[in-house]
């Protein structure tokens, strides 16, 4: 009997031979479902240095305009400007791959979901005609 992914176990006596569809459907789900794991964890070490990013931002921001208080001049709205495109620049950049990653996730989860629909119901058909052949 192949491996199961948590879960599916409890559907199959330990007896029961998997179909070589059920068996590969079970290996995509499992690598699938690592996948999503990965994402997730990707997804943790974006947002951290979303976060960093925006902090230091923040930071440099803070001390451009305390240096330019200490030495007498005036905020120009340039300065400004300089660091939304430098904000949109380094952030957007992380929001994209973001976004590209959630993207892959919302697809993972919609495949992952049919993929257990199809194995539960390959088990629950294998489970049957082991049943039917029992009764015989």
């Amino acid at each position: 009997m192949s491996r199961l992914p948590r879960g599916f176990g409890r559907f199959l006596p330990p007896w029961l031979e998997l179909n070589n569809e059920l068996s590969q459907k079970i290996a995509v789900f499992d690598a699938m479902t690592i996948e999503r794991g990965e994402l997730d964890r990707d997804i943790s070490l974006l947002r951290k240095q979303q976060a960093d990013t925006e902090d230091c931002l923040a930071e440099d921001l803070a001390e451009d305009e305390f240096q330019g208080f200490l030495s007498g001049q005036q905020v120009m709205e340039q300065s400004y400007t300089d660091v939304e495109n430098i904000c949109n620049q380094q952030i957007g950049c992380i929001v994209d791959k973001l976004a590209a990653k959630y993207k892959r996730i919302v697809y993972l989860d919609i495949v992952l979901r049919k993929l257990k629909q199809s194995i539960e119901t390959g088990i629950a058909t294998a489970n049957a005609q082991l049943t039917a052949a029992a009764t015989m």
